[in-house]
């Protein structure tokens, strides 16, 4: 999963697709999909960032979201099939 550097451009549709892409790897888990969706509800209409703090704002929520996405998957993958 790749995580914009602070560096490049913020590519929202690159963002979008990575969200998306995750999403439908964990459809059948709402405690994965639900923070994907709300973060792509947040990036969904933007064509690009209002201005370079925003730019950072959303960069920050993503890293946040994946860190959670990412902690979330290894401790569901840690339990057996049918439990949440």
């Amino acid at each position: 999963m790749k995580r914009p550097s602070k560096q490049e451009t913020l590519d929202l549709a690159e963002m979008r697709r990575q969200i998306t892409a995750l999403r439908s790897r964990h459809s059948e888990n709402l405690r994965i999909t639900y923070p994907l969706n709300r973060l792509l509800i947040k990036i969904a209409y933007l064509s690009e960032p209002e201005n370079a703090a925003h730019a950072e704002q959303l960069r920050e929520a993503f890293a946040r979201t994946m860190a959670d996405i990412q902690k979330r998957v290894t401790k569901h993958a840690g339990k057996p099939p049918g439990k949440a």
